[in-house]
């Protein structure tokens, strides 16, 4: 019984480096990751609140600062919906670094962000931030998010 162990080492070997030859290469995941972020940023910059949700696993949720998890695609609609709506204003993002968690399966980008409107007087405002988004490769192939959160920078001192 112990030499038929033995003789199913090879075979373990070799279907493991099989597999990993089928794997994309880690860099190739992180730009592709980099890649599903900026078209992310671009859909949203041209579609607003669907560019949003087009990106967005059926299970994603976000973390919105101060405000409890906002879960599936109608509640990030709506959650969304009014800021990504709001005459001159704007949501941009870039990433700066993409990390893959699980090779073919889960990855995240990390990047800064910039909001830009306009309070109730018409004065420009402008916060700036860092995100993280957690990206879960889909059936198709595509990476959706499953998981997103900034955090706004400190606010500036003001000047007197």
């Amino acid at each position: 019984m112990k030499r038929n162990r033995w003789m199913l080492l090879p075979l373990a070997v070799g279907a493991l480096a099989l597999a990993a030859l089928g794997a994309p290469a880690p860099a190739d995941e992180r730009e592709a990751l980099l890649a599903a972020d900026r078209a992310f940023d671009q859909a949203t910059a041209e579609k607003g609140i669907e560019g949003w949700v087009a990106f967005f696993a059926p299970n994603g949720s976000m973390l919105p600062g101060d405000d409890p998890p906002v879960t599936g695609p109608d509640a990030i609609r709506e959650f969304m919906g009014p800021t990504l709506a709001q005459p001159n204003s704007s949501l941009r993002w870039q990433p700066t670094r993409a990390e893959v968690l699980i090779p073919g399966a889960l990855g995240m980008t990390v990047g800064r962000f910039e909001r830009r409107w306009e309070d109730a007087d018409g004065k420009p405002q402008q916060r700036n931030g860092t995100y993280v988004t957690v990206w879960r490769r889909q059936p198709d192939g595509a990476w959706k998010v499953v998981f997103d959160t900034g955090n706004p920078d400190p606010p500036e001192p003001e000047r007197d």
